[in-house]
């Protein structure tokens, strides 16, 4: 009866030698998907406590990119507002200056009803200013769901209120100006004084003086509006400018833990391929015996 002796060892050998090249060709094809999709990291059995870091990191990636966003979008409301008041303070002081020509004794009728036609030009157009929109929303009308702060006739439409935005952690900030605020409450604002300017020219001259007074006060709240807008704006570009850096430095980290250091995967690889190569060798040598020789 034949020895059973050199079965049992040759069975052992075909399965470590099967075992071994399973376990070289898995390292082979990890190494082949790094050096392909150039991550490290694929499944969190790779690296659980980089996988957590990792997740982590993306959650705050996400979140950076959200602030980049509000970030934009207050940028957009603030820069309208600034190019619209400093529009308003223009015709503002041109308006002061129709005024003192208009207080000239010297200016006739004809000259003065000039003067009053060009005043309420200026108030149509400052009109036009209030109202100006910034994605499809007026930038001093608050929260009102309307299209305008402003009607036709100069009389507010809006909901005095503020539109914030959050620009960073804890950090929110108002992007708006509402319209009472930068031109005045409803009957003692911006518009309302020029009404009552023009009307001074063509009936009563002797009222400019006070009036002129007025026109001073109301320009002077645009401008502190104005002012106060570019402060907001210059905040803007600071939390931007920190925001691109934080950015950055989260997905330099993101980086170091998830991709894969190409080089010393192609070492690597080529290492293992040696090896996978060899041990193909080994399992055909391993698994050569035939019948015959269990039989001898």
């Amino acid at each position: 009866m034949p020895s059973s002796d050199f079965r049992i060892p040759n069975q052992m050998l075909v399965t470590n030698s099967l075992n071994a090249l399973q376990q070289s060709f898995a390292k082979l094809a990890d190494l082949q998907d790094q050096a392909s999709s150039l991550k490290r990291l694929r499944k969190p059995s790779d690296a659980p406590a980089d996988v957590v870091s990792a997740m982590q990191l993306h959650a705050g990636i996400d979140r950076n990119d959200q602030y980049t966003r509000n970030l934009s979008d207050a940028q957009g409301w603030l820069g309208n507002a600034d190019s619209a008041l400093t529009g308003a303070v223009t015709q503002l002081q041109k308006v002061n200056d129709l005024v003192v020509q208009a207080s000239n004794a010297s200016t006739d009728a004809n000259a003065r009803a000039g003067i009053a036609a060009q005043i309420d030009q200026i108030r149509n157009s400052l009109i036009g200013i209030a109202n100006t929109q910034y994605a499809g929303r007026p930038i001093f009308a608050g929260t009102a769901s309307g299209n305008v702060a402003y009607d036709a006739t100069g009389q507010f439409v809006g909901v005095s209120s503020a539109v914030e935005r959050n620009i960073a952690p804890g950090q929110r900030i108002q992007v708006n100006v509402n319209g009472d605020t930068a031109f005045g409450p409803p009957g003692s604002d911006v518009f309302t004084t020029l009404a009552q300017i023009s009307n001074a020219i063509l009936t009563n001259p002797s009222q400019l003086t006070a009036l002129q007074t007025t026109l001073a006060t109301r320009t002077t709240q645009v401008q502190g509006q104005l002012a106060q807008v570019g402060s907001q704006f210059l905040r803007v570009q600071n939390m931007q400018s920190q925001n691109t850096s934080n950015g950055l430095t989260m997905k330099q980290n993101l980086s170091s833990i998830e991709d894969a250091d190409i080089a010393q995967v192609m070492v690597q690889l080529q290492a293992q391929q040696v090896a996978y190569q060899a041990a193909l060798s080994a399992t055909a040598r391993a698994i050569q015996p035939s019948l015959t020789d269990f039989l001898k």
